[in-house]
């Protein structure tokens, strides 16, 4: 994709990554969000260009939702059928919904085989160490995938009074135990019947760079 912007390829990644999670081209104003562009109009410009190149085909009348769609090329040099695209979320925000554009921040491809087959993953950076013991490192990235139920024991991604944290869930009557993994550190209790405590996912796997 040499032919591309740095712009132009990260748009082309992030409608990879909405086709395979969500299977359908976002909107211009998903995109504009996602990537931080404020006008429609500097979003058409771009997309016209992804056009021009061949990677992109109208399917649809120009400007209406869900107007577009992955051609050849693109399916050629990003959708091989061996990997797929997960969406990488930053900070996720109070109220506002797991996959929503405002918590985009970029796509990783990774082989089919790692994941779980036709589930729905997204990828977190981690930080701190309250998971060393599982392995889990600061500054990893944490492959989630994304469900609203956990049994004992899972490492989950869970929403406490809007801020997400990892931890092993358990039910423990009418709490909820979030156990770190660092001995150095003391358990998180939520009563249940509060509604502070929200299932985002579970861990399905990490990965780490190791320079």
């Amino acid at each position: 994709m040499e032919d591309l912007s740095p712009r132009q390829r990260e748009m082309l990644e992030f409608i990879t990554s909405a086709v395979d999670q969500a299977g359908v081209v976002p909107s211009y104003r998903e995109i504009g969000r996602a990537l931080g562009i404020g006008s429609t109009n500097a979003v058409s410009d771009h997309l016209k260009a992804l056009i021009r190149k061949g990677y992109v085909e109208r399917v649809g009348e120009p400007g209406r939702p869900r107007s577009l769609r992955l051609t050849a090329i693109a399916s050629e040099v990003l959708e091989d059928g061996t990997t797929v695209g997960v969406p990488m979320l930053g900070r996720i925000a109070a109220g506002v919904p797991l996959l929503a554009e405002e918590n985009y921040d970029g796509s990783v491809r990774v082989d089919v085989s790692m994941l779980p087959s036709g589930a729905k993953v997204f990828a977190l950076q981690v930080t701190g160490e309250s998971m060393i013991e599982d392995g889990i490192y600061d500054g990893d990235t944490l492959f989630v995938q994304q469900q609203a139920s956990a049994r004992d024991g899972d490492i989950a991604v869970v929403r406490v009074d809007g801020d997400a944290t990892v931890k092993r869930y358990f039910k423990e009557g009418s709490r909820v135990r979030l156990q770190p993994a660092n001995a150095a550190m003391e358990p998180i209790y939520v009563d249940r019947s509060s509604g502070a405590v929200e299932i985002i996912g579970i861990a399905v796997g990490v990965f780490r760079r190791l320079r």
